[in-house]
């Protein structure tokens, strides 16, 4: 019978005067994979520790499982620097070379034993082999190998203190991965990963026998890999079942359900103004029940508690011309090891160019020679006179670390976005930087904190071409969901690396591929058009007898280009449906916001339309979309 690992009752933290958990509880199954997300800040770390047994909570309690063991991979990983790789990797096994000496032992004594305690040898023997079975430690040499291998650990023998940041994370995954506990708590696991060892990983928690606990940005290992989601939200944990696809639907029906509710609600609180605002007979005494249920109704008018997230637009200000950034036979090289050999490449206006390839495959290093921040081994860079680059490096360097966060953005207390005039408080906390925040100096930022500001910034510099550097790194999901969307929009050309696949599917236009040693292939497409790409490239051609008789010819059924003339009428009819409907609620919203002079039901007849017309747009648009997508999918 399935069991719970972990039991969790009205779990409380407080940093501060500030409710972190608010009385949260959940439980874990026992081989259950759940994902945890929420905005940056929002206590998903500060959960995982209390888990892991690293911090203390405030009130509640935390019930495990008789004997559960617990797994922790921080976003900072603490190892013993003075060891080697392979000692630190031998310490997550110990368990299990204890148990095997143990095996050992009992084969010897059974050779020297008989009766009675023969039996209980046999039995405690047995026991062992079906836990070295269930946990897969027959052949723990081997498996420290492919682990290593996998995640792209070269050297075991070296010692961990001269590893750098990204390999020593690599590390200790790599041993919370060998030790298979009960629960496995990731934070961020796939921060400083390459897209082949992300692939490699999901294919370790897909069939990992324990239960796992993940906080991760990457969208895809969220899909693939979780059955169950939570979500933390201003202390409070929802949990939502089903993969991340199934907690957008879930989220969006809830969203909608909550905006209905709170159209009906502005529709009673307006009425319910109107009344009060007629004269002083309203605010009798008789009428004070009634008065009250308006400040009530005021005090919900708000709607429900929803995650913010910064509003990111970026502005070309001046159109690119005919050469944005181009390469001619461009050669790129590390010291002596050569990364590129002969790149020819035109960057095209509005084009947005992912690159992508395994950790020291060259990535940055060819951003840095793009950008003529380091000389290229041969060849040359075009960069064209009208491109004004905005450039986000990997290190998030850039910013002064004594200034305060405020003084980033410049002298004075107004800046300029997309032409207009916009307060510095106002415009940070699109950045979701509290006014109280703003003053505190850069060198305390989080990393996330950091490629926030610097987003700000980049808004602000109203560049032609933007060069990301893992712009994805330390950012939570509703803050990529608003970076995807923005550089969607962005009438400029971009150019990305980034591991995020689902950021690549999204915004990619084309994807340009290095394999380290030289190569770098270019692909049309997204990330997800690149391996169909390769998948074809890589099929076998079918074998033909020499002797056979020639096949018939296959005439493949002529695809129709574009819509049908039917469909464009729709088309046509629908756009123009959807531009009626939405000035009619225009005026709507207007007469509602001014409600003066309406009787209550005139106000009625009006918040009715209202809701009619807003039902009809949404199927329209529904409609639009369909069309669009069917035009776009044919071209």
């Amino acid at each position: 019978m399935s069991q719970n690992v972990v039991d969790v009752v009205g779990l409380e933290k407080h940093i501060g005067s500030r409710m972190l958990l608010n009385q949260i509880s959940f439980w874990i199954g026992e081989r259950e994979k759940v994902g945890l997300i929420g905005r940056n800040g929002c206590g998903k770390s500060t959960l995982l520790r209390l888990l892991a047994g690293q911090d203390a909570a405030d009130g509640g309690e935390i019930r495990w499982r008789r004997q559960s063991r617990v797994g922790y991979l921080a976003q900072l990983p603490d190892l013993d620097l003075a060891l080697s790789v392979e000692q630190l990797l031998q310490q997550a096994l110990a368990p299990v070379f204890e148990r095997r000496r143990r095996y050992d032992a009992i084969g010897e004594l059974l050779r020297q034993a008989g009766g009675g305690s023969a039996a209980a040898l046999l039995q405690e023997q047995q026991q062992l082999h079906s836990w070295f079975d269930q946990h897969d430690s027959w052949q723990v040499e081997h498996r420290i190998t492919e682990v290593c291998t996998r995640l792209g650990i070269a050297d075991p023998r070296q010692p961990a203190g001269q590893l750098s940041g990204g390999q020593q994370r690599r590390v200790a995954l790599a041993r919370v991965l060998l030790e298979q506990p009960d629960l496995l708590l990731l934070d961020e696991p796939t921060n400083h990963l390459d897209t082949a060892t992300i692939a490699y990983l999901e294919e370790e928690l897909l069939r990992y026998a324990g239960a796992v606990l993940l906080v991760t940005h990457d969208r895809y290992v969220l899909d693939r890999v979780v059955s169950r989601m939570f979500e933390l939200d201003e202390g409070v944990l929802t949990s939502y079942p089903g993969h991340y696809s199934q907690y957008l639907e879930l989220k969006a029906a809830e969203l909608e359900q909550a905006g209905q509710r709170q159209q009906r609600l502005l529709n009673l609180l307006r009425r319910e103004e109107a009344w009060l605002q007629r004269g002083a007979q309203a605010r009798s005494t008789k009428q004070k029940a009634r008065i009250d249920r308006v400040e009530q109704l005021r005090t919900q008018k708000s709607g429900p508690r929803q995650a913010s997230a910064p509003e990111l637009t970026f502005v070309a200000e001046q159109r690119l011309g005919g050469t944005i950034l181009a390469c001619e036979q461009l050669r790129v090289c590390a010291g002596e090891r050569l990364l590129i050999a002969d790149l020819d490449l035109q960057l095209r206006p509005g084009q947005r160019l992912g690159i992508v390839g395994a950790n020291g495959s060259g990535k940055s290093t060819l951003l840095r020679t793009l950008l003529g921040l380091q000389p290229p081994a041969g060849g040359r860079v075009i960069l064209g006179q009208r491109s004004q680059v905005g450039f986000i490096d990997q290190q998030r360097s850039g910013l002064d670390e004594d200034l305060l966060l405020h003084q980033v953005l410049g002298e004075g207390e107004w800046v300029s976005v997309a032409g207009q005039k916009r307060h510095k408080i106002g415009y940070l906390e699109d950045f979701l930087f509290r006014p109280e925040e703003q003053r505190k100096p850069v060198r305390t930022l989080s990393g996330g904190e950091r490629a926030r500001l610097l987003l700000a910034r980049l808004m602000l510099e109203g560049a032609n071409l933007l060069v990301l550097d893992e712009p994805t790194n330390d950012l939570d999901i509703p803050t990529l969901q608003v970076l995807e969307q923005a550089l969607l929009a962005f009438s400029g050309s971009v150019v990305l690396v980034t591991h995020d696949r689902y950021l690549l599917d999204r915004v990619a236009t084309a994807v340009l591929q290095l394999d380290g040693a030289g190569g770098a292939v270019l692909y049309a497409g997204n990330y997800s058009d690149l391996l169909l790409q390769q998948a074809a490239a890589a099929a076998p051609e079918p074998l033909v007898s020499d002797s056979a008789a020639p096949a018939a010819p296959v005439v493949a059924p002529r695809k129709r280009k574009g819509l049908s003339f039917r469909e464009q009428q729709q088309l046509q009819q629908v756009e123009e449906e959807i531009a009626a409907l939405e000035d009619e609620q225009s005026r709507l919203a207007g007469q509602l916001s001014t409600p003066e002079g309406l009787a209550a039901a005139e106000l009625e007849q009006l918040s009715g339309r209202y809701a009619e017309l807003d039902s009809r747009l949404q199927q329209a648009l529904e409609q639009w979309e369909a069309l669009e997508a069917r035009r776009e999918s044919e071209r």
